[in-house]
């Protein structure tokens, strides 16, 4: 990788970290989510509201284990749940607390995208 590439890399992760604490801060602060929980609903509600966990992982491109630990909270306050479907394999689902917090955070995340 040439110095320029490295460089216009570094650049980008720099304004992506920027822009996460911006938006970990506001969506935070109004509906106690990080940035990483809401993209986590998101992905589930627009998957219909339930997915397996390794689907899911795939999709938030995290190991199983990184997922795990990033449930475990949203499971605790009752915004998703984990549960065995009919094959026996684990699924995510976005309970009804879990959509109407997503749907509320979603009006602060656009403002701060917007911004």
């Amino acid at each position: 990788m040439s110095e320029k590439a490295m460089q216009a890399c570094l650049e980008r992760h720099l304004e992506h970290a920027a822009l996460v604490f911006v938006l970990d801060d506001a969506l935070g602060t109004h509906h106690g989510l990080s940035w990483a929980d809401f993209v986590l609903l998101t992905v589930l509600d627009a998957a219909g509201g339930a997915v397996p966990m390794k689907e899911l992982a795939c999709t938030l491109c995290t190991p199983a284990s990184h997922l795990l630990l990033r449930l475990l909270p949203l499971e605790k306050t009752g915004l998703v749940e984990r549960a065995p479907d009919c094959d026996g394999k684990r699924r995510a689902t976005l309970r009804w607390q879990g959509r109407l917090l997503l749907r509320e955070a979603r009006e602060t995340a656009t403002n701060v995208c917007a911004s």
